[in-house]
């Protein structure tokens, strides 16, 4: 059985409605430098609406708004190093075990361990 398709004031009601010029236009203009939800708001529309008309229309965000909301998601994470911490690190790394360098820095000492590879650290001399 063949549906029945909606009349525009149907699409409208079920909140399915079609796009305008001025708005894809206004999402080409906008989507390199705002954030999806911030342009859903302007245009007052569902983030996923956005989020599809992006995809659909092979949209990407500027390098410098990535480069922006990278380094605003670093600053954010949990369990960032901070440069004292790295510094201290670095002095105490060769007196002191993981577990004692775990409770000097508030760190677990498997933490501290992948932190001090990252670095290149070594508490052992290897031997040739």
């Amino acid at each position: 059985m063949a549906q029945k398709k909606r009349s525009r004031t149907e699409r409208q009601k079920g909140k399915l409605t079609i796009w305008s010029e001025k708005e894809v236009q206004m999402l080409h203009d906008l989507y390199p430098n705002m954030s999806n939800a911030a342009i859903a708001e302007k245009l007052k529309r569902p983030k996923t609406s956005v989020d599809k008309k992006g995809f659909d229309y092979k949209l990407k965000k500027s390098k410098e708004y990535r480069r922006k909301v990278a380094m605003t998601n670093n600053s954010c994470r949990r369990n960032s190093w901070r440069k004292d911490e790295i510094t201290q690190l670095k002095k105490l790394y060769k007196t002191h075990t993981y577990n004692e360098l775990a409770d000097i820095l508030k760190r677990n000492a498997q933490s501290i361990q992948s932190k001090a590879t990252k670095l290149g650290l070594w508490k052992y001399q290897r031997s040739l």
